[in-house]
């Protein structure tokens, strides 16, 4: 076969279209929930560092309620999943705690105390107290 400009062309199209559809799996959107099953409002939201406040950008769920999230995976920047009680109708301490995201993982050491996570889907919370 005899190369000619045209079959350069689309050869090179074609490997660029490659290079983009499996740098695109690296970067795939994120849909999971949060379901308040508790008696409390709670606020929950991404910061770039576990100690970063919530303030604004914060998203509230009052009990009873399912909120969606919806986040990119991938890239350089750490992104942690900051959850705070904002509300004490049951009389228990004031709750925060910020967790790594791994993809659409929550990644935690074993007990969370008042927020169940990665159920029923891996990045779902549910907070229960």
């Amino acid at each position: 076969m005899k190369m000619t400009i045209r079959n350069m062309s689309v050869a090179l199209s074609t490997a660029i279209t490659s290079l983009t559809l499996l740098s695109q799996a690296a970067f795939a959107d994120c849909t999971r929930h949060v379901y308040n099953k508790s008696e409390n409002a709670w606020s929950f939201g991404f910061t770039a560092i576990a100690e970063e406040k919530l303030g604004d950008d914060a998203t509230i769920i009052v009990n009873g309620e399912t909120a969606v999230i919806e986040h990119i995976t991938g890239g350089a920047e750490p992104k942690w999943l900051r959850l705070e009680k904002v509300t004490y109708t049951d009389g228990k301490p004031h709750y925060k705690a910020s967790f790594l995201m791994n993809g659409c993982y929550i990644q935690h050491n074993g007990r969370t105390d008042r927020a169940v996570l990665n159920d029923p889907a891996d990045g779902d919370v549910i907070f229960i107290d």
